[in-house]
């Protein structure tokens, strides 16, 4: 196995080791709900990563099905609905309507357009990521039209946090997963430093999922996020 890709693993591992934590810490400072959807979300990423990576490193099976079902669609529907819990009304509306087209989109492209069996669902990910990208703006924009946060640290959200993390590797997977097909004929160094890249960015995101819930303590200790 790749140096590169144990690493990955292993900052999955300690990011969830981490978020696993808070539960050992004063739990009225934090949201349970969203902790524990966060901290499921974090073993299921790290069961896949290890699966996947046995399965083409153990075993020489391609691990592209994983991928697709795991990655492309459930950590996608995970996000969103994380992303969920800290919105208005309004909004709620328009990310259900958002969802439902992508679980639309899942069908058709699986039925007509990409095996999932073999090939990568880049046209499933570029909905999710577009959508994504847009839930994260959303909370942004409803941060600041709204002033939830004028009354404490923002910093010491973990919400704030984890969305930030979404938005900054959505941001940057979108270059780098969209034009999969364009990847076929690279040279086979270029692509394992693009993969390292994607890891990097991924490997960070999860750190900061892991460490995000230790925010109220860390920047505003008398405060209880909703």
């Amino acid at each position: 196995m790749p140096l590169g890709l144990t690493i990955y693993l292993l900052t999955i591992l300690i990011g969830f080791i981490a978020c696993g934590a808070v539960f050992f810490i004063e739990q009225d400072k934090v949201n349970r709900f969203s902790h524990r959807l966060l901290l499921l979300m974090m073993l299921i990423v790290l069961l896949f990563e290890i699966y996947a990576s046995i399965l083409v490193y153990g075993n020489g099976k391609t691990n592209v099905l994983i991928y697709n079902i795991f990655f492309v669609y459930i950590e996608t529907i995970w996000l969103v609905a994380y992303i969920y819990l800290f919105m208005t009304q309004k909004i709620k509306r328009v990310l259900l309507i958002g969802l439902a087209g992508f679980c639309i989109l899942a069908i058709v492209n699986t039925l007509f357009f990409q095996d999932i069996f073999s090939a990568f669902h880049n046209i499933s990910f570029a909905y999710a990521v577009l959508f994504i990208l847009i839930c994260c703006i959303l909370f942004f924009y409803e941060i600041f039209r709204l002033k939830r946060y004028q009354n404490i640290n923002l910093l010491s959200a973990p919400e704030f946090w984890v969305i930030t993390g979404v938005f900054f590797f959505y941001s940057s997977g979108f270059v780098y997963f969209i034009p999969i097909g364009l990847y076929q004929n690279m040279d086979q160094q270029l692509l394992s430093l693009l993969a390292n890249i994607n890891r990097i960015l991924a490997g960070m995101m999860y750190l900061v999922f892991g460490f995000a819930y230790f925010a109220p303590f860390v920047f505003n200790k008398e405060v209880k996020i909703r």
